[in-house]
This record gives structure tokens, sequence and C-alpha cells, in this order.
């Protein structure tokens, strides 16, 4: 395939590059030093003015060195340590969620980190935002076979296909994403796109190319976006929209001051949903199909009768419903106990809460509380420490003078201490730096009391909240991933009352350190808001904001972070920002982009989009982009693997995507690395591990033998290939069987005519 115009960084050096020196390993995780947020003291140097976070020396975070990109992105030992700060923000959101872990799914053919852990994974269903972007078959497969209409539903049919556009409004929680996703789904059989959260109303010319056939989502309409819609505007989007036969539907939160009288004619009321019942019935039927009893019915099981009757009545989401309905058939499985779920869902068990933590005896005991809270099953010294700098900053706001503090060490048992505040303790594997170790935790029984305990705190008691989100915001600086992780969700929770301020005073701090330490607790609290439609513009437009000017600051970087991670705007915009920003020579910058293109390559329906981006990324006029495109692909061949049936080894990612549609940008972007004077000791490096790869699995030689001839059409190239596969099956136990098929394969490709 011809490479014509393909990057040059620098003059070509010795074909036969050396091979690339072994990473340094992963800096050692120690703690602040004294004075620093989460060291629990308060002194400070003397001899000289303190420095600011952000300009701390890296050594004072626990670094030898500062970071170099494209080291960090050879090194395949860091894809562990990008799986492992992923998994640590999933788990954070089931805990405070009320999901006792991640269900994780191993499938043959799927794309993953190597060493993480996990190869295409799945978390809980329950709790996924729906992306901006389109929205996959499998999203609304899930949505349609549990779905249950509301009483609105055929008006709402009608008025879709009579108009094409409709405004859906109703309550919070009332099912509307869901009634629309599956009208859309079941009129347009093209797909469905769920819009920006900042798509303006105001003209179609301006918002996006309708394609034929296809459905289009904006999940929340902003409120003074609201109040200046006309009847005109949606008139231009009505013609737009017949013209592309296409269909649209805008929700609109109930109570949204708009021009009624003049919008009538596009406005569909929906209350909740008809049948409560039937929402939870659907919800139980499906997970138990799921699990192989497709014989059973929630009319099977009188036993639920009373308890289903009173949830219906008393609870007006329809995703607690959905929960519930998932929870029954729990019980069904073994999974749990009824009366566990009667203490997460009755009202009866609501004003039991509040007298519980009422009754708690002193701030000791509310410290644990608050602190188990943000820590739900993790290790029982990780709560009590929390829990303990906890009742410091409490006493601390409550007795300010430090010569009348008085704390007694010995007070409080532990076991008295968990039974007090209705929690268990018992044993979990944690998966350390190092790997797996079972260790002792303690959590709440009931799974919905995380939640419960820190919203109530919040609305509650305005007087602790400057103490619990310093507390936060100190524990989003810990050096242990997994702390900072559910910190970050923590203040995640308590931003849905308060955004605004929560953002002022623990997002920005966190991302103006310019670590990822605290950019990994930022990506934490935007998990839940994300999920929020109503915030979404927000976070959008802050992101926007971090992402200004071209100094590559905190805020920058963690921006660029949370575009690869969170999902707020559709891929293609991701990406075109992602360009914006990889202007750049510094390595913190690089690092963080060459992450957020990984993480958006997990995702298959993203991977094509991505592959043709590094394509323009490595031709660019810019040498920095180049050099960034090129750092990227040289971490998707170094992080990713994929699990293929028939194969005793997973294969590297990128091998895996060029046996299908892909191959052509596996190919060029392969080659480009191959050529690239800088990159070429590491990209030979990241192919000799391939090779021994294949030495190890047999299936692997013939496809890699065929990329590496397709990607070295080039003849200086070939030579280059041969040498070193020739010197690395002469090394001592060398991959001599893989390396002659892979000869043996460039040999047939060359004498082809």
């Amino acid at each position: 395939m011809s490479d014509a115009g393909q990057a040059k960084l620098a003059d070509p050096v010795d074909p036969a590059p050396a091979a690339a020196p072994p990473a340094a390993p992963e800096p050692a995780q120690q703690p602040p030093p004294s004075g620093s947020p989460g060291a629990g003291g308060d002194a400070k140097p003397q001899q000289e003015p303190e420095k600011t976070k952000e300009e701390q020396p890296n050594k004072a975070r626990g670094e030898e060195e500062p970071p170099d990109a494209k080291r960090n992105a050879s090194d395949p030992r860091n894809a562990r340590k990008l799986g492992q700060d992923a998994r640590a923000v999933e788990n954070a959101v089931a805990a405070m969620l009320g999901e006792r872990s991640i269900g994780t799914i191993f499938m043959n053919s799927s794309i993953g980190l190597v060493d993480a852990g996990v190869i295409g994974q799945s978390g809980a269903g329950s709790y996924r935002a729906v992306p901006s972007g389109p929205i996959s078959a499998e999203v609304i497969r899930s949505v349609t076979a549990t779905f249950v209409a509301p009483a609105s539903y055929v008006a709402l049919r009608e008025r879709l296909r009579e108009q094409w556009i409709v405004l859906l409004r109703g309550p919070a929680g009332s099912g509307r994403t869901a009634t629309a996703l599956n009208l859309l789904s079941s009129e347009c059989a093209e797909g469905i796109d769920k819009l920006n959260p900042d798509t303006s109303l105001r003209s179609p010319s301006d918002a996006l190319a309708l394609r034929d056939d296809r459905g289009y989502l904006l999940e929340s309409l902003e409120l003074d976006q609201a109040a200046s819609l006309t009847e005109y505007s949606l008139g231009l989007w009505q013609r737009q929209l017949e013209s592309a036969r296409a269909r649209m539907i805008v929700l609109v939160d109930a109570g949204t001051a708009m021009r009624e009288s003049e919008l009538a004619h596009y406005l569909v009321d929906t209350a909740q949903l008809a049948d409560g019942k039937a929402v939870v019935a659907s919800h139980f039927q499906v997970q138990l199909k799921l699990a192989g009893r497709t014989d059973q019915q929630l009319d099977d099981h009188p036993e639920f009768g009373e308890l289903v009757d009173e949830v219906v009545a008393t609870t007006p989401r329809a995703q607690d419903l959905a929960e519930f309905g998932r929870g029954l058939s729990q019980i069904v499985l073994g999974q749990r106990d009824i009366e566990d779920l009667r203490q997460s869902y009755t009202r009866t068990a609501d004003s039991g809460f509040r007298e519980w933590f009422d009754g708690l005896g002193d701030n000791e005991q509310r410290a644990f509380a608050i602190a188990l809270a943000v820590f739900d099953g993790m290790p029982v010294q990780v709560v009590s420490e929390a829990a303990t700098e906890l009742a410091k900053a409490i006493q601390a706001a409550e007795i300010p003078d430090r010569r009348a503090r008085v704390r007694e060490v010995f007070a409080v048992r532990r076991l008295s201490l968990v039974e007090r505040v209705h929690a268990e303790l018992t044993t979990s594997v944690e998966d350390s730096d190092f790997g797996s170790l079972t260790v002792q935790v303690v959590r709440y029984r009931d799974r919905r009391r995380p939640r419960r305990v820190l919203e109530h705190v919040w609305c509650e008691y305005p007087e602790a909240h400057q103490v619990v989100r310093t507390w936060l915001r100190d524990l989003g600086s810990s050096p242990d991933r997994q702390v900072r992780a559910r910190a970050g969700v923590a203040a995640g929770l308590l931003s849905l009352a308060e955004f605004d301020h929560v953002r002022r005073h623990v997002l920005e701090p966190w991302a103006d350190v310019r670590h990822d330490w605290e950019r990994q607790a930022v990506i934490g609290a935007l998990r839940l808001p994300t999920m929020q439609p109503e915030l979404q513009p927000l976070i959008n437009r802050m992101v926007t904001s971090w992402l200004r000017g071209k100094t590559a600051t905190g805020r920058r970087i963690a921006a660029v972070a949370i575009l690869g991670t969170l999902p707020i705007v559709e891929p293609a915009r991701v990406l075109k920002l992602l360009r914006k920003a990889a202007d750049t020579d510094e390595d913190a910058m690089v690092i963080a982009i060459s992450d957020s293109i990984t993480n958006l390559a997990l995702d298959p329906d993203r991977l094509g989009l991505v592959l043709e981006a590094l394509e323009r990324w490595t031709r660019a006029r810019p040498i920095g982009v180049r050099a960034v495109g090129l750092t990227c692909v040289l971490q998707l061949c170094s992080f990713l693997e994929a699990g293929v049936e028939g194969s005793a080894e997973p294969w590297p990612g990128l091998l895996w995507v060029a046996e299908g549609e892909h191959r052509d940008a596996v190919v060029t972007l392969l080659a480009r690395a191959m050529e690239a004077p800088f990159f070429m000791p590491e990209t030979y490096e990241v192919i000799r591990r391939w090779v021994l790869i294949a030495q190890r699995d047999a299936a692997q030689r013939e496809p890699l033998g065929a990329l590496l001839a397709d990607a070295s059409r080039n003849p200086s190239r070939r030579r280059t290939l041969r040498h070193n596969l020739t010197r690395w099956a002469e090394g001592r136990r060398g991959p001599v069987d893989a390396v002659a098929e892979l000869v043996a394969v460039l040999d047939r490709e060359d004498y082809q005519p």
C-alpha cells in the first residue's frame, strides 16, 4: 500500500535500530509530604515561601523523574494502571448506587487492555449514562426489552408521525428517556443519535446533518433555551426533518417555563407511568430470563405481593421501580435477602433511617457512618482512618481552640462501632498494584444506605457542608487510587444538589494540582453528574472553558482526560477537541491525550473514528500533532489486546483489528510508526513483543506476518524488518519458530507477481 506523504520527524537513522531501553518502573506511591492536603499536618517550611501544588516538583508526589510520554506509551505495564483507574471509578459508582460490584463479561474476540484484568468489560447497566452520538443497538435492546408504555404513548406516537418533532414534557424519573428511545427505535429504521447537550434549537442549519430515517434525541432542554423557543424555530426543524425523513424528540422537565400556547402543537405531557407494577414485573422477568429462568413471572411469587404494593404506592421514580424489580429477581436467584430489599424501599425503613442517624451517640460514630458511606465495601483500615480524620475535622470545627481538644484513642471498639451503624464485616478480594489479595472489608447491610447517608447529611446539616467538603477534597489527593476515586464519586453525588458550589470548591482545586491523582478524583466526581441530562450542558461548557489557551495547565490536562473517559459529547467532536490540544510538546498533556484516545478505542463503535483521526494526525503539518499522533499509535500497539477464540494467548489488539474492516488504517499507522525516526526503536520493540507472543501461539503467526508484510512495502523498511527479525531469532532463547514463519510470509509476499 502506498505511503506517500507520510510524516517524517527527522533525518533517517540506522535502518537496524537497537531495541528500546526498558521502561522505568511505575513510581512507588507515597503519601504527600507533611503540610500538604491529606497528610494531616500543619507544618510549613520556614526557609522559603511555600510553593503551590502547581509549582511543587514531581518528586514531592512520589515520582522519581518527570513523565516521558513516549516511554509511557510503549510500556504495556501502564495499560494495567489505566484499567485499574477506570475500574476504581466504576466500582465507586456501583457502591454509591447500591451495587456490590461491577459484573464483568468475558467475551471472545473482544478488545481490552493488556493485563488489566478485563476483556470486553461490561458493567451493571442500571446506572450507565446514554452517551452523546450514535446509540448502540445493545442499549436500545435493553430499553425496549423492559419498556412499559405511559398513558400518553399513543398520542405521542401519533404526534411524532404527523409533525416529525415533539417536545416530551414530564417529571424526572418518569421514564421519559426510555419512552423516547423506544418510540424512535420503532419509527426510525436507521438508528438513533443522542444530540450534544448544548445543541441549539434556534436553527437546524447550524445543528447537524440530518440523515434519512434516523431518530434524534435531545435529552434535556435548558431553561434559557426553553423560555426563548418559538413556533417559528420548531417549524424550521419540522420542515428540515420532514425533508430528511428523520424524527426528533426533545425532553423537557415538568415545570419548565415555555410559551405554552404558542408551542402547544409540539408539546406532549407525560405523567408518571400508568402501571408501576408492570415496570417492576418487566424488569423482574427480564433479569430472570438473563439468568436462564425463562418461565418465571412476578405473580408466581405471592410472598412479594404486599411488598410490591407498598413500594409501587410510595415510589415515584421509574428508575427506582426498575431497580426494585431487579432486586426481587436477585431474591429468587438467592443473591439477596427480602429483608435487605425491604429496608431499602419501604417508607417505614426511611423513618427508621432518620431515627438511626440522629440517634448515633457522638461525632465519632457519625464520622464513621459518613466515612463508611464514602468507602462502603473497602478495607476496614481505610474506613477507620478516613473516619478518624473526619472526626478530627468535626471536632476542630466545633472546638476551635486546639488546647481544648480531647480524643479518647481506646474509647470505641471496632465491632461495637460497626454494629452501631448497622454494618457488617466480611472478606473481599482487592486488586493491588502487585496482584490480588484477600482483605477484611466493612459495608452497610442496606445497599442503598451509602447514598442516603451522604444526602441526609447534605440536606439536613448545613453546618457540616464545609467540613465534609474539605475532608473529601483532601482525600482526592490520596496515593490510593481506590480512596481518591471514592472521594471523587462522593463529591459528585453532593454536586447533584450544588454543582456550581462543588465545582468551585472541589473540582477546580483538584484540577489545578496538575497531577494524575487528582485528575482521577475529578473524573470520579463527574461520573454521576454526567448521568443527569440537566447538568450535561454545564459540564460541557466547563470542560470547554478548561480547554482554552495553549498552555498545558492543570485544568486543560484534566479536560483532555475527561473527554476520553466520560460520555459528554459525541465522539467526532471529542476527537476535534483532542486534535486542538494535540499541538503540544508537553509530556503530561501528551500522556493525557494518549490515554483518552486509548479509552475511546476500547469502544468498537468509536474505534473506526479514532483510527481515521490518527491517520490525519500522523500526516498533519504541525510536527507536534504528528508526534502526538504517533505516540497514540504506539500506545494502542502496546496497550490493547483481544481475546480470540482458538488462540492460547490474547492477540495484540491492533493485530486483531487488522483482521476486520479497519485493516487499511492499521497498516497505514503501523507503517508510519515503523518509519518515523524518533519512534522506530519503540515501534520495533513493540513488534518484538508481538513476535514473542506469536512464538507461544502459532495461530497468530500467519496474521502477524501478513500485517508486517503490508506495513513494510517500502524496500528500506522491509530490510529493517528482516534485519530485526533475524537478530531477535539469533538471540538467547529467541523466537526461532515464529520468525521462521514470519520470514516465510515476507518471502511469499516478495515473490508474488
